[in-house]
């Protein structure tokens, strides 16, 4: 069976000693539930005065041997001594699979993250995060549900197993008629628990859509209710989540449906045994009271046993899902930056040699033959139209890409993927979407750098002209509300830019970062980058006059093209003309175009 192997590799990830003590617990308890039956019998005989029965006559023995005599309060003090060690034992085991269980979710989660964050730039944004984040979400939880589901069938396994060996000491004829019959019922409904299996996967489906959307529409609602669209939003959640709850009612249909039957065919096997066992066999009436009760607690473990099995094969999906994605994640794995590791200054130049890059599944390229040099402390605009490849080039400067063909270095030295991550410490960057959560102020700014002291924030602000945080009543440790939404727009990117600032950056990228700001807040943050200039290397991708105006050098995309740069006088009088989009195939490649950027 499939299933078998992904389980066994489930079971795998439990610590080898907690393993071990878990299995130990199940065995004890297994035992404590079996001795516990036999005194029963003894029980039985002493309280309607009956001939000594075979089980009754051994338990006498082995109490005489240790000098403890057959009497009604003997056997009392025991049972109830085996029931309470019975329920210590099942109480540790219980802590201990629940700590397993949950251990193992934030392990899996913490890999799966850790495995993201470390994949190849390409590889991540061709990827739906929503799915990502319902995997971190939701799935993982599944799973780890589906851990101890396992962990209780085994457990389950170990006291039927108590149950099926006291069983044959009384008995030996109704338990194998017992196990043949009941196994019988077990296979047959082995199409059930595939069932479960299927179902895994579809919920995990359903799963991820309905977490996109609620996603997609939770970010577009402001733009939701200007279009009086919120109706539409809401029926396509509902939509997706009809699909979730017909998998789920699916799946507890099965587990109803397949306990139900296991139950009255164990019940009408139970009455099968009695009758068989007092009319034919001839076993003593102690013995079958007994069988009785081990039967009946029996017929609905075995249901549990079935239930526990469904949960585990419901979980298997996400299970192999997580695999897969970290399986997938280390083949695209690129060196992560660390807050520790040394940065690599920039000191002279940064300089791209003819670029070539090409982005997955797409024919042209984003980049093709690109040749420019940015001196140290030079600003510098990026402009062209959509899909002109300004993100992809602010992706290569900032060390998130490497190019397909070409280089680019910083000082002389080849910017390779080992060292990007070293770069990246030296970036400063704000993105057109800020990204700020629902925290104080302090908390948004130390997300970039944690020891920060007062005066090191306190001093990012005021270069970021973000000086009214100060002002605040309650200063740095005012709220924002959920991505900034109490500040203005224009409060929101000077906290942003005071935050990439905090870094100490010798390079700062703006993408788009003024596009949505009025004429006052734009010459406030225009007035922070000017006080800036010739400190730090600055780009700013933007179409604003007064970006360009102001930059040293200004470079104009096309097609993946650079068709001019320069300063901005210059690039407005310049009649190069776009040429043809470019292919990732050398033979379509442009000759090179090596600019350096002018005096402001």
């Amino acid at each position: 069976m499939i299933a078998m192997p992904a389980f066994l590799r489930l079971m795998a990830t439990v610590p080898r000693g907690r393993l071990v003590l878990i299995l130990v617990l199940m065995a004890l308890s297994g035992i404590s539930e079996g001795v516990g039956l036999i005194l029963l019998v003894p029980l039985l005989d002493l309280l309607g005065s009956a001939p000594e029965t075979g089980a009754a006559h051994g338990l006498n023995r082995l109490l005489s041997a240790s000098g403890i005599p057959l009497t009604l309060q003997s056997v009392l003090i025991l049972f109830v001594g085996v029931v309470m060690a019975r329920n210590v034992i099942q109480f540790a085991r219980e802590r201990l699979a629940a700590r397993v269980q949950f251990e193992f979710v934030d392990a899996l989660r913490r890999d799966c993250l850790d495995a993201i964050l470390d994949a190849d730039w390409r590889w991540i944004v061709g990827q739906r995060q929503a799915d990502h984040a319902s995997l971190l979400l939701t799935d993982i939880n599944r799973v780890g549900l589906g851990l101890n589901a396992g962990l209780s069938f085994l457990a389950g396994a170990a006291i039927a197993l108590a149950y099926l060996s006291t069983a044959i000491l009384l008995s030996w004829k109704i338990s194998a008629l017992a196990i043949i019959s009941g196994g019988s019922i077990f296979l047959l409904l082995a199409r059930h628990r595939r069932a479960a299996l299927h179902l895994g996967q579809t919920l995990g489906q359903a799963s991820r859509a309905l977490h996109a959307d609620v996603q997609q529409s939770l970010s577009g609602i402001k733009l939701a209710r200007i279009l009086g669209a919120e109706r539409l939003q809401a029926e396509a959640i509902i939509s997706t989540s009809r699909n979730l709850r017909t998998s789920q009612l699916a799946f507890t249909s099965g587990t109803s449906l397949s306990r139900a039957l296991f139950q009255t065919a164990g019940a009408a096997l139970v009455a099968v045994y009695i009758y068989v066992g007092l009319t034919i066999w001839q076993v003593p009436m102690a013995e079958i009271l007994t069988l009785v009760v081990v039967f009946a607690r029996l017929i609905p473990m075995f249901g549990n046993l079935q239930q526990q099995s469904y949960l585990w094969l419901h979980a298997l999906p996400a299970y192999a899902e997580a695999e897969r994605l970290i399986a997938e994640c280390k083949r695209v794995r690129r060196p992560r930056s660390g807050r520790d590791d040394p940065a690599l200054p920039l000191q002279r130049e940064i300089r791209l040699d003819s670029v070539t890059l090409c982005h997955d599944g797409r024919k042209e390229a984003a980049l093709s033959e690109v040749s420019l040099r940015f001196a140290v402390g030079t600003t510098t605009a990026i402009v062209g139209p959509s899909g002109a490849g300004k993100s992809t080039l602010v992706d290569l400067l900032a060390g998130l890409l490497g190019p397909d063909r070409g280089t680019v270095s910083v000082d002389g030295v080849e910017l390779t993927t080992a060292l990007q991550p070293r770069w990246r410490r030296t970036v400063g960057y704000v993105p057109q979407e800020l990204f700020l959560f629902n925290d104080t102020i302090r908390a948004n700014l130390l997300w970039a750098r944690p020891t920060a002291s007062d005066d090191d924030l306190r001093h990012a602000l005021q270069q970021a002209a973000a000086g009214f945080v100060l002002q605040l009543p309650r200063g740095l440790d005012t709220m924002i509300g959920d991505a900034g939404a109490l500040l203005s727009g224009g409060e929101r990117q000077r906290i942003a830019l005071a935050r990439a600032l905090l870094t100490r950056p010798d390079v700062l990228i703006l993408d788009e970062a003024t596009s949505a700001l009025d004429f006052d807040n734009e010459r406030q943050v225009q007035a922070a980058l000017d006080a800036l200039h010739g400190r730090i290397t600055i780009f700013i991708i933007g179409h604003r006059l007064l970006d360009l105006d102001r930059a040293d050098m200004v470079v104009m995309l096309r097609g993946g093209r650079v068709i001019a740069a320069g300063p901005w006088s210059n690039v407005v009088r310049s009649s190069v003309a776009p040429g043809p989009d470019s292919e990732c195939d050398p033979g379509g490649a442009s000759a090179p175009a090596s600019v350096d950027p002018g005096t402001r």
